[in-house]
């Protein structure tokens, strides 16, 4: 497949998650801004953190669903996130390889959500900004249910199994983040116990960017 080809791919799938998930406003806004992307952008994307240390609730079952770490081995699965989440595509097995942590959901079979957790560096590509976490902190990459495993408490399931796996490996903190147009994805992470503690806004007039960080209010 020629680099062309992939990156229409990449643009058809983006337009169906998009449009499966937030409706037609999503599909033409996030439509117009690519196509001005290449003269300026701007977002402003909201940090949240909670602390592993204070943990309470405990994750339970989910009747049909299975969970478990993945490995490199972990072919077909691999594949089915790469799939889903374009921005990863061929790089999921690095990212294990490199010791990342990934929980997957399976029901019959085949993934029904994960969450990707990675450690040391970290690059933000939405503000394009690199972090070096410290030792005893996490950055949740991505975490997604697929559209039809929606609604059952999925995302709750994998969030509370990464909290406890990585408090039992001794870390303090876990870290993310989404864009703050993006309500369902900070209610979502608020209901679960993060805190939300910092806006970076970024933007971008041709060659010149710049980053403004300003405290989110308690």
């Amino acid at each position: 497949m020629g680099l062309t080809s992939l990156k229409s791919e990449v643009w058809i799938r983006k337009i169906e998650r998009n449009w499966q998930d937030h409706g037609l406003r999503a599909v033409l806004r996030k439509g117009l801004a690519y196509l001005i992307k290449p003269l300026c952008e701007r977002r402003t994307y909201r940090l949240y953190k909670i602390d592993l240390r204070q943990l309470t609730a405990e994750p339970g079952e989910l009747e049909g669903i299975s969970f478990r770490f993945l490995t490199v081995q972990d072919t077909a699965a691999i594949h089915e996130i790469e799939s889903y989440s374009e921005w990863l595509r061929g790089t999921v097995r690095d990212r294990l390889q490199s010791n990342a942590l990934c929980i997957g959901a399976f029901e019959n079979g085949t993934i029904a959500g994960f969450n990707l957790v990675s450690f040391g560096d970290a690059y933000m590509p939405l503000v394009r900004m690199r972090r070096r976490f410290r030792h005893g902190e996490a950055w949740s990459e991505q975490i997604a249910v697929m559209r039809d495993c929606r609604r059952k408490g999925l995302g709750t399931h994998l969030r509370l199994r990464i909290f406890r796996e990585l408090a039992r490996r001794g870390f303090r903190k876990l870290y993310g983040g989404a864009l703050v147009d993006n309500v369902p994805s900070l209610e979502f992470a608020q209901r679960v116990g993060f805190r939300e503690f910092v806006d970076i806004g970024y933007s971008r007039l041709l060659f010149w960017s710049s980053r403004k960080y300003q405290r989110v209010k308690k």
